[in-house]
């Protein structure tokens, strides 16, 4: 019986979840040649290895990447850009350069082409005065506009990246930077694309280029035909100064991550750097839905009152469909730390109540948020792309609510990030002009503005509640908003007006959480007990039974030697009588032992 109650203790002790000793070790072991460099999951901001990711190095060419996204947000495609004579000769001698002459008239998408395949500084200044009138303006635009983004350890002076002592970043901004703008649509369509045409140039002539002046892409990765090729890698800038170095942005995808390295002053081996740590990222760390593994939060067993609302209430809670985490493949769902917090950052929706955010070890690695069930917010969502809550970044249900951008004018407008699905809800983004209205962003894809505040245009050209410029990089009137800038939840609160959006796809649980432990462990107890009873009831009519057998085959060998079995129960009790009353026991034999070495 010990050993099966040791059994049945071993089976529940299996049955109930136990919280492992210690976690996996973060993932080491890659070295790179440059004397800077980071890679960085996109979805949640997760940083996988870092290299003086924190220390300012000139940037060159990877600059346009800013200067783009801008460019994007504030103005529409189809826009005419003039190129006056400063923009096409106030460049370094034999920089980089798309053949554009003064006086040369582009669209704004022909001029971004120029910018991000041929890499072209004329380009790049004649964008920024279109935007902002000079280069100095645009300059600080794009200083707000990295702010915004969180970054805090560069200063952009120029809108190409050529030489300036006042002009640096570093790795992590730089990987935040391509982070928002890999959330554009039109971004990644330009800057993935391998060759181009330039029209309507003095430089080469209709008669010369009947179908434009061709232009490729300067980055390698992507190139099938060059050994620099990496699998998955479909968007990134290339840089080069004498006082930068080798510089290198590169976008990689693989199932379910998307992995941005960056390469600050590399010595002629940017991509076998780049390489490296993209092979690390992919080899070494998986995406995790959070929706799929977690259920229960501690915390809110311990903390009762939640936003005014008690624990005896009714509470139905969603947690966040689309939110992810980032761990080592060694390592288990259980091994990331959640940390519920009640202080919700700019970028919640609505409806949320509370924010839950993973750390595995002292790293960061993903987070999602808490909301009513039932209770449509104004995008159903709201993870930012960066996974810290600063830059405004994609929502984790596809678009943005109140997205935490800074404005055009250094004040914090309602967000930034573009969505997923190229769309944004209360966004705000730069104005042709430099400045932006309370709510002011980017501008729709046809030129139009609605009345709310948008950071990027939809697939579909359009924007709703967009207070994005127009053709003219003007800025209508910003309209409001019903979920408050912050989407604090007040005590007493219930989570803000349904809104419009996506519909809340999650998993519901109910409080207490820590009902299906208790259950759980009632039911393993409920087992073992079952199983003693059943052994207990087993062993005992066994033996009746054994009894019973031996008992018809003594009645059977009587019956052979034709005694019945009351007889032979007489005979027996003769037997007994008589050998009891003259049977006497031996006496006990004294016997003395011999010790073994004693002499005799």
């Amino acid at each position: 019986m010990k050993r099966l109650f040791a059994l049945c203790l071993a089976f529940a002790l299996c049955a109930v979840p136990m919280t492992a000793w210690a976690a996996p070790a973060w993932p080491s072991g890659v070295t790179i040649q440059a004397d800077g460099g980071i890679v960085m999951e996109a979805g949640t901001g997760t940083v996988l290895y870092g290299k003086n990711m924190d220390h300012p190095y000139y940037p060159a060419s990877i600059t346009k990447i800013l200067t783009a996204l801008i460019v994007i947000e504030s103005c529409d495609l189809n826009e005419i850009v003039t190129f006056s004579h400063d923009a096409v000769y106030n460049v370094e001698e034999d920089s980089s350069s798309a053949g554009i002459d003064e006086g040369d008239q582009l669209t704004v998408r022909d001029c971004l082409y120029a910018l991000l395949l041929a890499s072209a500084n004329e380009s790049a200044n004649a964008l920024a005065e279109h935007v902002s009138g000079t280069r100095e303006a645009f300059a600080d635009l794009m200083n707000q506009r990295a702010a915004s983004l969180g970054c805090t350890g560069s200063h952009f002076a120029n809108p190409s990246g050529l030489n300036d002592e006042n002009h640096y970043t570093t790795a992590h901004d730089m990987a935040k930077i391509a982070q928002a703008a890999i959330q554009n649509p039109t971004f990644v369509e330009i800057c993935s694309s391998r060759t181009y045409r330039l029209p309507n140039m003095k430089r080469a002539p209709v008669e010369k280029y009947p179908d434009g002046f061709p232009i490729a892409n300067h980055h390698k990765m992507w190139n099938r035909n060059d050994a620099a090729y990496y699998n998955g890698a479909f968007c990134g800038k290339t840089g080069y100064t004498s006082l930068a170095g080798n510089t290198l942005v590169t976008c990689a995808k693989r199932g379910d991550m998307t992995l941005i390295a960056v390469v600050l002053n590399g010595h002629l081996t940017h991509y076998t750097d780049t390489k490296a740590m993209l092979d690390f990222g992919f080899g070494n760390f998986q995406s995790l839905k959070i929706s799929e593994f977690e259920t229960t939060y501690t915390s809110l067993d311990n903390d009762m009152t939640i936003a005014g609302m008690t624990a005896k209430d009714t509470i139905s809670l969603d947690l966040d469909e689309d939110s992810r985490i980032v761990i080592p493949k060694s390592a288990g769902f259980s091994d990331a730390v959640p940390h519920l917090s009640y202080t919700l950052d700019r970028n919640a929706p609505s409806n949320a109540i509370a924010q839950v955010n993973y750390t595995y070890g002292d790293q960061p690695v993903g987070r999602s948020y808490l909301l009513l069930g039932g209770v449509g917010g104004a995008d159903g969502s709201g993870q930012a792309a960066d996974g810290t809550g600063t830059d405004g970044g994609q929502a984790a249900g596809g678009s943005n609510g109140n997205s935490g951008s800074q404005a055009a004018d250094g004040s914090n407008g309602n967000g930034s990030g573009l969505a997923a699905d190229g769309s944004n809800a209360n966004n705000a983004g730069p104005a042709s002009d430099g400045s932006n209205g309370s709510n002011s962003g980017g501008q729709a894809a046809d030129g139009s503005n609605g009345n709310g505040s948008n950071g990027g245009p939809s697939p579909d050209g359009s924007n709703a509640n967009s207070a994005s410029p127009a053709s003219d990089c003007s800025n209508a009137d910003s309209g409001s908003h019903g979920s408050g800038a912050s989407g604090l939840i007040p005590p007493g609160g219930g989570g803000g007006k349904p809104g419009g959006g996506s519909p809340n796809t999650a998993t519901s649980f109910k409080i207490p959480s820590n009902l299906a432990t208790v259950l759980g462990i009632a039911a393993s107890l409920a087992v073992i007990t079952a199983i003693i009873v059943a052994v207990k009831l087993y062993v005992r009519r066994r033996q009746e039974a054994m009894a019973l057998q031996r008992r018809q085959r003594r009645i059977q060998r009587l019956e052979d030697i034709g005694y019945s079995t009351a007889e032979f129960e007489r005979i027996m009790e003769q037997y007994r009588s008589s050998t009891t009353s003259s049977y006497t026991p031996p006496g006990k034999r004294s016997r003395r032992k011999r010790f073994p070495f004693r002499r005799s």
